[in-house]
């Protein structure tokens, strides 16, 4: 954990690379300095980064114009490279419960145990007629991933401090939200991915990718001749819309099904929805009336202070392109 009360979170994204820096203000966390720069062409895939020294010397020109250079960062593994799933194992100490994971993800991995880094994060404490047991969230990485985004970090001359999965850094962003008893769910929808990531009583139990991003609506609007009018402008009812949405709809459901199934037939109160395509229009009410779960767009104001300098436009920004990389700064100041 940081020692300090300000902290900086880094999303590496298939499109642009992000930093924002926040300082602790009692309940609230001020929003310091943030800024993007465009990843550049080839060097990512799947989520993975496979040319650290290229994402580095870029990222080094957002870390010199933000003066955050030698600043911690928290980042994130993300990407269709990081492996989760819920495991049911004896209730022991946590370092005898890590190893019992371990023993169990040689039977579903695809890749070996040796070429991954993992941890696990209790859900619940179980008894039956075999004992005390205990439900646990696992999850695998590459170390080669990990250790890519270490490489990064240092040709962009910032300091990787720790490593988080994207899931718990929206967790905390939306915490206000996504608190309580209920099942609750976040759809993040990226440019050329998205993910659900469900949370039941404040704990993360279900993850799942969905091969769908707001790259998909911008090359309509290419294709349909609107150019980049901007998703706010662009409405999800058009008709020409109706294939796209189907399809997220599609994966929508089928991720809603898995979790279903996984988690003997536990229902959603709630989809907190954020991402790039948040911003497209009517996107919350055509998803609720499709899926069945009422949708919100995510809201950090109970948490997070914006400086009285910050335009609305430049708010907006924060809202749908950030709350990635300022979920991961939170979570350096909890």
């Amino acid at each position: 954990m940081f020692t300090s009360k300000t902290s900086t979170g880094l999303d590496v994204g298939s499109q642009s690379l992000k930093l924002v820096q926040v300082q602790r203000r009692g309940s609230k966390v001020l929003v310091q300095n943030y800024g993007q720069v465009p990843t550049p062409s080839g060097v990512m895939e799947n989520g993975f980064v496979t040319d650290p020294d290229a994402v580095g010397r870029e990222l080094g020109k957002l870390v010199d114009r933000l003066k955050l250079r030698k600043s911690k960062v928290v980042s994130a593994l993300a990407g269709q490279q990081v492996y989760t799933r819920l495991l049911t194992l004896p209730a022991m100490k946590l370092d005898d419960m890590r190893h019992a994971a371990l023993y169990q993800a040689t039977s579903f991995l695809p890749i070996s145990i040796d070429d991954v880094t993992t941890d696990i994060y209790p859900v619940r404490y179980l008894e039956d007629e075999e004992g005390k047991k205990c439900e646990v969230f696992f999850v695998a990485a590459r170390k080669a991933q990990a250790e890519n985004l270490i490489r990064t970090c240092q040709v962009a001359g910032l300091k990787l401090d720790r490593l988080e999965i994207e899931p718990l850094a929206l967790h905390t962003l939306y915490h206000s939200q996504l608190s309580g008893s209920q099942v609750k769910g976040v759809l993040n929808i990226g440019s050329t991915r998205s993910y659900l990531a469900i949370f039941q009583k404040d704990t993360l139990v279900f993850v799942r990718s969905i091969g769908f991003g707001c790259a998909a609506f911008y090359q309509y609007m290419q294709d349909s001749g609107a150019g980049n009018v901007g998703l706010e402008k662009l409405n999800c009812l058009e008709s020409g819309m109706e294939g796209l949405m189907r399809e997220l709809v599609s994966e929508l459901g089928r991720s809603l099904e898995y979790f279903r199934l996984q988690s003997n037939h536990e229902e959603l109160s709630q989809i907190i929805l954020c991402g790039g395509g948040a911003r497209l229009g009517g996107i919350e009410e055509f998803l609720s009336r499709e899926v069945g779960v009422p949708v919100q767009i995510g809201d950090f104001s109970s948490q997070v202070q914006l400086a009285d300098t910050i335009s609305a436009k430049e708010k907006k920004e924060l809202i749908y392109e950030y709350p990635v990389a300022l979920g991961l700064a939170m979570r350096g100041v909890k």
